[in-house]
């Protein structure tokens, strides 16, 4: 399917249920006719887009890796979905809204290079990869290779399985320093005869940085492993062809990168491999082949569900490549402003290949919690800091909305605190000296 025809699809499935029509502002973002490059620059088309979405009136928000806004019109058919359920819940739910399912899973499938039964929908991304780690079948001694700078959902639930059934976990050591080559190395030596399953995060939440998954899913495959991709901080952003990756499993949190509502997740599974897993949530066929067995919650929030279709809208008509180029340029915007700062030290190679939207930093010698404190206090932005093994420091994700003037201002306030804490570091060594 090409998305054209998605769009259509969407369109006429609306039609075919007039009592879903959206009364709403008509959001179709047109790009202008110039280079990916070009539009990535272009103030004038961002500002346009920005007007799409809502935005804080009391600080700058540059911690969207967490979960972005939705643009308005999928915070209103969110909201008037709700209303429309509420009004006779059975009714809607399972005669109604229910029909939105497949036609939301093609354009999700349209995303990744999938088909529609090869996709389940979620809350999150961590319920979503939670179905495949408990989900895929291992036994005592077997062996899995994760990273301790995966997610931290992720670590905790390999953890757990390794606790009850005892598999071995062994765990790959990142600490953003690494070129990709290297990356490769630390998994490739990280395998055994044993090893059975490869756990691969696409973007480290930590620090944004990129990883290699084709060629590491490659060298798993030479051994026969199974491949579990997190692409929670991906999806939408990078390419995530699943067939060019050639992962088994992939778990994408639709609220981040999407901008789908508030909280939707997805799990792709090959199909192949769908027999053989075990929904997380019991089935009453556990093992059929049908990817519909990992949907058996009862009730779900379809309003959810159908609040999707029109954020996938948006994106394709966007495209991914333009969100891409538009998050590396903000990326680049304070990352190199920033570069010269002695005591400012970056947790990711900041070349295009390794790290796109997302970036952290750590000033020396100070606390990062302390440094988001200090960065809302004194100036009104958000941003998350962190203390994690080997990638400490403060997370700066902006989004497609974030006006790159708050990029500006995030320099500002970034050189002030470096300012003050080389001065402050300088009056510590003259009192030194002087005693």
């Amino acid at each position: 399917m090409k998305t054209n025809e998605w769009i259509n699809s969407w369109n006429n499935f609306l039609t075919a249920h007039p009592q879903l029509l959206l009364q709403a502002m008509d959001i179709k973002p047109y790009l202008p006719d110039k280079s990916i490059a070009e539009i990535a620059s272009d103030e004038t088309f961002w500002r346009q887009i920005q007007f799409f979405f809502p935005s804080p009136e009391d600080h700058i928000n540059l911690n969207n890796g967490g979960v972005c806004s939705n643009p308005l019109h999928v915070e209103q058919a969110y909201k008037e979905y709700y209303s429309l359920l509420n009004t006779s819940p059975s009714y809607f739910t399972w005669k109604v809204m229910e029909a939105g399912r497949e036609t939301v899973k093609n354009g999700l499938a349209l995303m990744c290079n999938a088909s529609p039964d090869e996709i389940a929908l979620f809350r999150n991304a961590t319920e979503a990869l939670n179905n495949a780690i408990f989900g895929i079948q291992l036994k005592a001694n077997d062996e899995v290779v994760a990273c301790h700078q995966d997610y931290i959902k992720c670590v905790s639930s390999w953890k757990q399985r390794e606790l009850r059934e005892q598999i071995k976990i062994n765990w790959v050591e990142l600490d953003g320093k690494e070129t990709n080559e290297e990356v490769i190395q630390k998994y490739v030596a990280a395998f055994t005869p044993n090893t059975k399953v490869l756990h691969l995060t696409h973007v480290i939440n930590w620090n944004g940085q990129i990883l290699p998954i084709e060629p590491l899913a490659k060298e798993a495959k030479k051994r026969d492993l199974i491949v579990v991709l997190d692409a929670a901080h991906s999806f939408a952003v990078v390419e995530t062809d699943v067939r060019k990756i050639d992962c088994d499993y992939m778990g994408v949190a639709l609220h981040k990168w999407l901008s789908g509502p508030i909280a939707s997740g997805m799990l792709y599974i090959k199909k192949d491999k769908i027999a053989q897993t075990y929904p997380l949530a019991s089935a009453v066929e556990p093992l059929s082949d049908s990817i519909r067995k990992f949907e058996e919650m009862s009730i779900q929030v379809l309003p959810n569900l159908l609040g999707l279709g029109y954020a996938i809208e948006f994106h394709l008509r966007l495209t991914r490549e333009v969100k891409e180029a538009r998050l590396t340029y903000l990326r680049q915007r304070w990352t190199v402003a920033l570069q010269d700062q002695d005591n400012i030290k970056f947790n990711v190679p900041l070349n295009t290949e390794q790290c796109k939207a997302i970036a952290s930093f750590r000033i020396e010698s100070e606390d990062p919690l302390l440094i988001e404190k200090r960065l809302f206090e004194s100036s009104g932005i958000h941003v998350v800091g962190f203390n994690w093994p080997n990638l400490s420091g403060i997370r700066i994700t902006p989004n497609i909305y974030t006006p790159v003037e708050d990029m500006d201002s995030l320099v500002v306030a970034i050189k002030k605190l470096t300012l003050n804490s080389l001065n402050a570091t300088a009056s510590v060594n003259y009192r030194n000296r002087s005693q």
